[in-house]
């Protein structure tokens, strides 16, 4: 299904993100711009996840909806494709390779103008960083809510320092924070050694290469006595041509 049709000369406005392993970004930067009542609208969407991981004793830890695109490049647009695709397995040596089955995104926000954005903008920034030439990418969006209990820790990245068997990812773009401590997301060389280490806030994400780089993001655990929760979106982009 065909959802829009973007410029591409819009490479030209992010060309200061060129040949970068790592940027760290807000939407602003990215020239995605936010209207606070539509993002409110689409934060709300945050409460309607499925479980995903429950702890052993049976608290659910991550919640999350899926959504996969199908981005075709040509020399005039950029043409971005919901495929309806509800499955999602990695290329890694772990249970990851598996193949899972997600709950969709809320069909009301397939065609969210801030998602369409930063599909968009994960599509030029990809295009800048490669060596050679695009022709189609596949973006698997993750729309993701940690939640963490009174000494009940959180992990995003239960399987250690890794790659997601992709070609770029945005790890993490944050899009709200309560009540939580924690939440590093750390960047590594091919070698594992740090290179880059910050607490991501509402507003700030990471794009990243992911053939050479790994990340970690440390776990989250709540203030005092009450809930805390991360939301976050999370994107896998695969070059398929």
């Amino acid at each position: 299904m065909l959802i829009r049709k973007c410029n591409p000369s819009l490479l030209s406005d992010l060309k200061l993100f060129k040949n970068k392993n790592y940027v760290l970004f807000t939407p602003k930067k990215l020239g995605i711009m936010t209207n606070k009542l539509s993002i409110l609208y689409f934060l709300q969407s945050y409460n309607n996840l499925e479980i995903d991981i429950k702890n052993k004793n049976g608290f659910p830890t991550r919640l999350r909806r899926y959504a996969n695109y199908n981005v075709d490049i040509n020399d005039n647009d950029f043409e971005i494709i919901y495929t309806g695709k509800n499955t999602f397995k990695q290329d890694v040596p772990d249970s990851r390779m598996v193949e899972r089955k997600f709950e969709l995104i809320e069909n009301k926000y397939i065609r969210d103008n801030f998602i369409l954005n930063l599909i968009e903008k994960s599509t030029i920034l990809t295009i800048l960083n490669s060596e050679n030439k695009i022709n189609k990418l596949d973006i698997s969006l993750h729309q993701i809510r940690q939640i963490c209990y009174p000494n009940v820790y959180s992990h995003n990245s239960p399987e250690g320092i890794h790659r997601d068997g992709a070609d770029y990812i945005i790890s993490a773009l944050v899009m709200n924070r309560s009540n939580i401590d924690g939440g590093e997301s750390i960047i590594y060389d091919k070698d594992k050694n740090i290179v880059f280490n910050k607490i991501l806030y509402p507003k700030e994400g990471i794009f990243q290469e992911d053939k050479n780089l790994w990340h970690y993001v440390t776990p989250i655990k709540s203030k005092g006595e009450y809930i805390g929760y991360r939301d976050i979106l999370g994107i896998d982009i695969k070059v398929i041509s």
